[in-house]
């Protein structure tokens, strides 16, 4: 009998799926809400927030959830060398293609949109090449940020991970992971996640996708890239997540009303309720994961054919997708208009 542990796991497969597609369709109705973005439609509409801020709360999180769980899957077939050479071809290579013939004219039409004037287009990529950081400048990787922290996670967890494929490490991790077998114990994972927030939020309060200056943020999802590492390596305990997913579920629902008072109320915290808004945050937020994860487990652990299409075409059009064309969302924001 082949080992669970080695069996493709479709669920993974089918929530990668989704997630890309609704950071597809995320990346598209940020044209219509009423906060910033790039480029904005004419009509906007704040019902698109509450939408926004919903999937804003999960979205990310659960795609370096299994980014780190493909990496265990990875280094179960590949030697690290091998390993190593598929993060370059599938990673760095579509990186660097995308931040000077993808990601420019999205970085063109943005700057016509705040007024900006060139002669042509081949005079606004003539800057490109003076290599000056956005938003000051003009090169940028936008909306593929999400490509170099999961390059830059890959190598530095490797001796990490490496160490864990070993026998000592393969007992050190199923012994660790064993206690949160039992009960909602698995929940308490999202302390460590708040915790780094807490600390490192005052001194970097936004995301700026940047990597080298966006410490919150990089440790934060570095944390959960670990956590899909870790939990990838133990199949029983996805027996417990799946168990608890109404759980978790009503846990989210019941953070989530919370916070939709705390956005849409006009405070400054101090340091006291910082602290609780950041365990607050991050435990709704491990329950969104947490439940996806149980639904998706019960429901999507399953292939299609559908699937097998959409899992190779869902990264290439994820590079593209900016490109997409918005008339159904500019429709449904007219719609809620009138």
């Amino acid at each position: 009998m082949e080992n669970p542990k080695r069996q493709r796991r479709y669920d993974l497969d089918w929530l990668r799926v989704i997630a890309f597609t609704i950071l597809i369709l995320f990346h598209t109705g940020m044209m219509f809400n009423t906060r910033g973005w790039h480029i904005k439609n004419k009509e906007t509409s704040e019902v698109f927030n509450y939408v926004m801020i919903f999937l804003h709360q999960w979205r990310m999180p659960l795609l370096f959830f299994i980014s780190g769980a493909a990496v265990w899957f990875a280094l179960e077939r590949y030697s690290t060398r091998r390993f190593l050479a598929e993060r370059n071809k599938r990673l760095l290579l579509p990186l660097v293609f995308g931040m000077f013939f993808i990601i420019p004219p999205q970085v063109y039409f943005e700057r016509l949109f705040q007024g900006r004037i060139y002669g042509s287009f081949a005079d606004f990529y003539e800057t490109v090449f003076q290599f000056q950081s956005y938003p000051q400048g003009n090169f940028s990787w936008h909306h593929l940020w999400y490509i170099p922290y999961i390059f830059v996670f890959s190598l530095i967890t490797l001796p990490l991970f490496h160490y864990l494929k070993s026998d000592a490490g393969k007992q050190r991790l199923e012994k660790m992971l064993g206690v949160f077998e039992r009960g909602n114990l698995i929940l308490l994972w999202f302390i460590p996640i708040a915790t780094s927030e807490i600390i490192l939020r005052p001194f970097w309060p936004h995301d700026a996708n940047n990597l080298f200056g966006d410490w919150a943020q990089f440790i934060s999802t570095l944390i959960i890239f670990c956590y899909g590492y870790f939990l990838a390596s133990h199949h029983a305990i996805w027996a417990t997540i799946e168990k608890n997913r109404f759980r978790t579920l009503a846990s989210g629902l019941a953070s989530m009303s919370i916070l939709y008072v705390i956005w849409y109320s006009a405070y400054e915290p101090n340091k006291f309720e910082h602290a609780i808004y950041w365990l607050l945050h991050s435990f709704n937020m491990w329950c969104w994961i947490l439940a996806l994860f149980g639904f998706g487990k019960r429901h999507l652990s399953r292939n299609s054919s559908i699937l097998k299409y959409a899992n190779e075409a869902v990264y290439p059009f994820y590079i593209l997708h900016q490109y997409c064309p918005v008339k159904i969302m500019e429709r449904v924001c007219k719609m809620l208009r009138t």
